[in-house]
């Protein structure tokens, strides 16, 4: 089956907000390059096979169908929902962030 990745407005506004705090106040270019990288191969992953990941943990998210993708070596995490054949990435958070209250 082929799916739609469909990349909302918040989620690309998201990942900004993320790459401007590795680069402008961490001053980390290289994690900014490691975070996007990851992202381009989750982001892929999930395209090909949205089922590969699991539902949330969270009973809230998990009710609403909610996926998760952990980036490797990194504690971002990707949420997103498939919804026939388009697939909504919805966010990218830090596993550190209260992410749950954003939705």
């Amino acid at each position: 089956m082929i799916y739609n990745l469909i990349i909302t407005e918040r989620a690309e506004e998201l990942l900004e907000n993320i790459i401007d705090y590795l680069l402008n106040t961490l001053h980390n270019r290289s994690a900014a390059i490691h975070l996007l990288d990851n992202i381009e191969e989750i982001y892929g992953r999930i395209e090909n096979n949205p089922y590969e990941f699991p539902y949330s943990q969270d009973n809230y998210l998990r009710y609403k169908k909610y996926r998760i993708a952990v980036i490797p070596d990194m504690n971002y995490l990707v949420i997103y929902l498939i919804k026939e054949t388009n697939i909504y990435i919805l966010g990218v958070f830090h596993d550190l962030e209260n992410y749950k209250s954003q939705f």
